[in-house]
């Protein structure tokens, strides 16, 4: 999220907002999947909740589905009677929402009655994890890199065909996507490149590299946005991991350095022998993929992401790395200097970005903290190598995994594991009940 326009106290805020002209502002929280939830409020009740506690929501907008189902979990049931918690304007984020005239956002933070944050919040988890690197004496940066499909009302391809890359077919989608482009800059977030993807209508996005958590908030407001501008061009959009059972699907890609208090980029110090060139790097990257298998179930949290995960399909399948192999689930790009970077690849498009960095980020710590030894290289095809680490392939597989991680109780707190499996297995029961049209057509005349 761009600096330009960001105000830290209520009298600046009301300068920017008089200013501007602004009469509403939008206050926006990720739940824990990562869909903005929060309230429009008019500017002058904005300021004043600003410059108090926050204004009230039901703290069940942590747990229920993506579609707002109630069920029971450890933190809010009905014994509790599905109390508020206090939604607290960040005025660091406050900016203008260049989808709306007259209109700003701000991204809030969360916390209980008791003046502690909510232990669900993502934001907050996210601080921990950028804390613990900076106590290294890192500052660590990020880029979100997503993937979309878009489609006619009726969910169908807006275009046919795998035409990575072309600019003719770029051309035809130019109008929704060069308006997505245009708000977003609008609403100070900043976009590298748009591409056209290998999947029909497929759409991919690199957002532009800062601090995590301003990547965080930004890639949150940023699929808010195409969804929106995709609607008003009457057509739509999905992050959906697998919308097309034969074409490619949509992921979340993370790309990750740390700067040194030099302010450059530590993992392009050339104090390591090659492939990597960097002890920094190599050690943050043994944490990376320490790590991987037990945090599947947070880079992809829906049955569907798992869809995605199929060999030869550029969604990892292995636990591995290479150099310039985007085969692997770990891209080491080196020699690029500022631009020396990883790039984790395993999450689906449907992740909330802030878990999937915090995920990231203290996995790497972890590498930093601990010696732990650096599996070999992948240099060709890692689906041939039987010696690599499978990823699980279903989220019925991968909720064990994150059940039994104590590094994830560490990292994301006790009581967002215990809830979070919570909501993953109501997932796996509702899909688990559900007769698809595959059984009808498999059994309904023949059985």
């Amino acid at each position: 999220m761009a600096v330009a326009e960001a105000e830290t106290s209520v009298e600046a805020a009301r300068e920017l907002l008089e200013r501007h002209d602004v009469h509403t502002v939008e206050c926006m929280f990720p739940d824990t999947w990562g869909i903005p939830r929060g309230k429009r409020l008019p500017t002058s009740h904005f300021l004043k909740v600003a410059a108090g506690s926050g204004f009230a929501m039901a703290n069940v907008a942590f747990t229920w589905d993506m579609h707002g189902v109630i069920f029971p979990t450890s933190y809010v049931n009905d014994s509790t009677g599905y109390p508020d918690l206090h939604v607290v304007p960040d005025l660091s984020t406050l900016r203008l929402a260049g989808w709306n005239e007259g209109t700003a956002y701000c991204i809030c933070d969360t916390i209980e009655p008791t003046h502690e944050p909510v232990a669900l919040d993502g934001r907050q988890i996210l601080r921990r994890a950028v804390e613990r690197l900076r106590k290294a004496g890192y500052e660590p940066v990020a880029a979100t890199e997503l993937e979309f499909h878009l489609c006619t009302p009726d969910w169908e391809p807006f275009y046919r065909g795998a035409h990575c890359y072309s600019i003719a077919k770029g051309a035809e989608v130019e109008p929704i996507v060069g308006d997505i482009r245009r708000v977003l800059q609008a609403s100070g977030i900043s976009i590298e490149a748009c591409n056209v993807e290998y999947g029909p209508a497929q759409v991919e996005v690199n957002l532009g590299h800062g601090p995590p958590l301003e990547v965080a908030d930004a890639t949150m407001v940023f699929k808010y946005v195409v969804k929106q501008t995709a609607v008003k061009h009457g057509v739509r959009a999905t992050f959906m991991p697998k919308p097309y059972a034969t074409e490619a699907g949509n992921g979340l890609h993370i790309h990750q350095s740390l700067t040194g208090s030099d302010g450059q980029n530590a993992f392009a110090s050339g104090d390591d022998e090659p492939p990597l060139r960097s002890v920094l790097m190599r050690r943050y990257l043994t944490g990376l993929l320490a790590h991987q298998v037990e945090l599947q179930a947070i880079n992809c949290p829906t049955i569907n992401a798992y869809k995605r995960v199929e060999e030869y399909s550029f969604a990892p399948t292995q636990v591995s790395w290479g150099l310039d192999n985007r085969l692997v689930a770990i891209r080491s790009v080196v020699d690029h200097g500022e631009a020396t970077r990883l790039e984790a690849r395993w999450a689906s498009a449907d992740a909330n970005p802030y878990l999937v960095l915090a995920g990231c980020l203290s996995a790497g710590a972890d590498g930093l903290e601990q010696d732990l030894e650096l599996p070999p290289i992948v240099t060709g095809d890692p689906h041939v190598d039987e010696s690599l680490r499978r990823l699980p392939t279903s989220l019925a597989e991968a909720v064990p995994e994150l059940e039994g991680s104590e590094f994830a109780r560490r990292v994301y707190g006790e009581t967002f594991v215990d809830v979070y499996l919570t909501m993953l297995r109501h997932e796996l029961e509702l899909f688990g009940r559900h007769v698809t049209d595959w059984e009808r057509e498999r059994y309904r005349e023949v059985m």
